[in-house]
């Protein structure tokens, strides 16, 4: 018989890729209309709807504000299973979920914004229904590139994969018209898996050429 321990956590880590077209003149001007766009009452928001359909509770948050762009927050959350530990700044030893934006503008003419997402959870619900929240965001869910790392860790005792893959695949099987998939890393711990718009969708052979032949 299989005991009932919950020692064993699921972490989701979602890079999300935005391409935008401007002049070099125009880029700090339009890396902050980006920023008002994807604020950090906007991810606040996104980390909020994760946690609740998680089934855990959000019971710290810190933020930073970068100059001259970019954003970074960090809230702990706990499930609703009896665990016992502490969580801190520098160490969480039970569950949180960070969200981050990244700005590339080193590339002529065109900024690249990155929103980096990461769900790390001890709740028994799979990190994939956090897929349904980014797919309900239209905002979110309108992104050129799309990564897409799964972890699972601990005691082998638990199993989400069946219900996990499921709203995986549902997930991939959507996206599918619009995006190239990569999904050749696949094991029952690990997941990597990418998705780049096609190329006619997207917005210049700059964008293309970044996202389909140098993206990680």
């Amino acid at each position: 018989m299989i005991p009932d321990i919950s020692n064993t956590s699921q972490s989701l880590v979602i890079n999300a890729y935005y391409g935008y077209t401007c002049s070099e003149k125009d880029k700090m001007l339009t890396n902050k209309k980006i920023e008002n766009d994807f604020s950090a009452s906007f991810m606040m928001n996104m980390m909020q709807d994760i946690s609740k359909t998680l089934e855990t509770k959000i019971i710290h948050t810190s933020s930073h504000s970068f100059e001259p762009s970019g954003v970074s927050l960090a809230s702990v959350i706990e499930s609703n299973e009896p665990i016992f530990g502490s969580s801190g700044v520098a160490h969480l030893s039970e569950s949180h979920i960070s969200f981050h934006s990244y700005f590339e503008n080193s590339l002529n003419d065109m900024i690249i914004l990155r929103l980096e997402l990461h769900i790390s959870s001890c709740s028994r619900k799979s990190v994939y229904f956090a897929l349904g929240d980014i797919s309900k965001n239209d905002k979110f869910d309108n992104f050129d590139a799309i990564t897409l790392d799964f972890f699972h860790r601990g005691l082998d005792l638990e199993s989400y994969e069946d219900d996990g893959n499921n709203i995986l695949d549902d997930y991939l099987k959507e996206k599918v018209h619009t995006y190239d998939i990569v999904d050749d890393k696949r094991t029952n711990t690990f997941i990597n898996i990418k998705l780049i718009k096609h190329k006619n969708k997207l917005q210049s052979e700059l964008m293309s050429d970044s996202l389909h032949k140098h993206l990680i």
